[in-house]
C-alpha cells in the first residue's frame, strides 16, 4: 500500500490547483473594478453624469492598500500589471484632492494634462490579457479573459475526478487488506505440522490403527500400520479428540483426510506438544511400545 502514497499526493495537488485559478481571478476581479471605477470616475469629471463612481473609487482605494495588493499579485505571478496599477493609483488619488479642493472642472484638466484616460485604457488593456479563469463581462470596465485555466465546470470536474480516484484508492487498499487477511488466514488454516500422533481410524465399521504423520487445522496425513483400503466419510480418533473426515486420496501407504470442521488453534499445537517428532519420526511412546 506504501507505492499508492505517491498517487495520493498527487491527486491531493491536482485537486487545490483550482484554488489557485480561483485565488487569480480573485485578484483579477479587483483589478477590473478598480479599471471599472477609474473609467467611470474620469467619465463624471467629463460629463458631471453617474457621481457615484467617485466613492466607488475612493472605496476601492480605501479596502485596497498598494502593498498588500502588491503581494497578492506576485502570489499569483501576475505582477507584470503591478506598475501601471500603482501609477494610475497615484493620479486618481490626486484627482480625489483636486475635486474637494477645486472642483470638477479643475480635476478634468488636470486629469488631460496627466494623461489619466491614456494610463486607464492601457491598464485595462493589460488586465484584459491576464490569465484567468472567469467568463467575461459586459459593461463600462475591462473584461476579464479564459487563456490559461479552466472554467467553473472543469474545475469541479477535477475535484470531483480527485475525490473519485481517492475513493478508489481506499476502497481498492481496503479490499486488497481483508483480501490479504482471507489469504493469511487460509495459510494458517491449511498449514500442515509434520507430527507421529497415533490414531485409531474407523471406516465402514472396521477399526484400523495408524499414524497422522502430518496434521493442519482442516486434515491430515494418515498412515495406517497395515495395509488396508479406505474411503469415504471416516472417524479418526486421536490425543484424545473424535474428529469425523473425509478420505480425499489414498496410496500404497497413507491417505489424506479433509475434517468436517477445523481443528482449533490451540488443540491443534497443544497436540503437537503432547507428541514431538523423534529422530524417524515416530514418538518415542510408540518405538517403546513396539
Amino acid at each position: 500500500m506504501r507505492q499508492w502514497l505517491p498517487i495520493t499526493v498527487l491527486l491531493l495537488v491536482i485537486g487545490l490547483l483550482p484554488e489557485r485559478a480561483a485565488a487569480s481571478c480573485a485578484v483579477h476581479q479587483d483589478l477590473s473594478n478598480l479599471h471599472r471605477a477609474s473609467k467611470g470616475f474620469l467619465s463624471y469629471l467629463n460629463t458631471g453624469q453617474s457621481a457615484f463612481y467617485v466613492q466607488h473609487l475612493r472605496s476601492w482605494i480605501s479596502t485596497n492598500p498598494p502593498a498588500p495588493m502588491r503581494q497578492r499579485m506576485k502570489a499569483v505571478g501576475i505582477q507584470s500589471a503591478a506598475a501601471s496599477m500603482e501609477e494610475l493609483l497615484q493620479q486618481q488619488q490626486v484627482l480625489l484632492k483636486i475635486l474637494s479642493g477645486q472642483g470638477r472642472a479643475a480635476a478634468q484638466e488636470t486629469a488631460r494634462h496627466l494623461g489619466t484616460p491614456a494610463l486607464a485604457s492601457e491598464f485595462g488593456t493589460r488586465v484584459e490579457a491576464l490569465p484567468c479563469d472567469q467568463v467575461k463581462e459586459n459593461g463600462n470596465g475591462s473584461k476579464l479573459v479564459a487563456v490559461a485555466a479552466s472554467d467553473a465546470r472543469q474545475q469541479q470536474q477535477i475535484r470531483n475526478a480527485a475525490i473519485a480516484w481517492l475513493s478508489f484508492l481506499v476502497l481498492g487498499g481496503s479490499a486488497l487488506y481483508f483480501l490479504d487477511r482471507i489469504g493469511i488466514r487460509k495459510i494458517r488454516r491449511t498449514k500442515r505440522y509434520p507430527c507421529a500422533v497415533p490414531c485409531v481410524l474407523q471406516a465402514g465399521g472396521r477399526t484400523v490403527q495408524a499414524h497422522l504423520v502430518d496434521l493442519s487445522r482442516a486434515g491430515a496425513k494418515v498412515r495406517p500400520d497395515s495395509p488396508c483400503e479406505i474411503s469415504g466419510r471416516v472417524t479418526l480418533n486421536f490425543g484424545g479428540y473424535t474428529m469425523e473426515a473425509q478420505v480425499r486420496w489414498q496410496t500404497a501407504g497413507y491417505c489424506g483426510v479433509q475434517f468436517s470442521k477445523d481443528f482449533n488453534f490451540m488443540q491443534l499445537h497443544r497436540l503437537l506438544e503432547a507428541f514431538p517428532l523423534q529422530g524417524d519420526g515416530l514418538r518415542e511412546e510408540v518405538r517403546l511400545g513396539a
